[in-house]
């Protein structure tokens, strides 16, 4: 607690307000079931810095399937599908 002498109490400390920039670069992944995609959207001014900062999210192993925008860039990485687990033990 911060007194002064008086015995006033001194106001806390605030936070910076807005803290830090949000990324010009996310990646948003989706489940269905086996498949498994990774959007990378990118907005006006990203940065190579953000665009690396976002692809390590990505799998080296994901391949580009699609892409779209016009204001915002979306690339949309697929991840090779794995076998079905109930498919390996049906044929044991």
């Amino acid at each position: 607690m911060n007194t002064v002498d008086t015995g006033e109490l001194m106001p806390e400390p605030r936070p910076v307000s807005g803290g830090p920039p949000p990324s010009l670069a996310e990646v948003v992944t989706v489940r269905n079931g086996l498949l498994v995609e990774h959007e990378l959207v990118l907005a006006p001014g990203a940065t190579a810095a953000d665009l690396t900062s976002a692809m390590i999210l990505v799998p080296p192993a994901a391949a580009l399937v699609s892409h779209h925008g016009d204001v915002d860039l979306s690339l949309i990485f697929r991840e090779v599908p794995r076998p079905d687990p109930e498919d390996a033990v049906a044929h044991h």
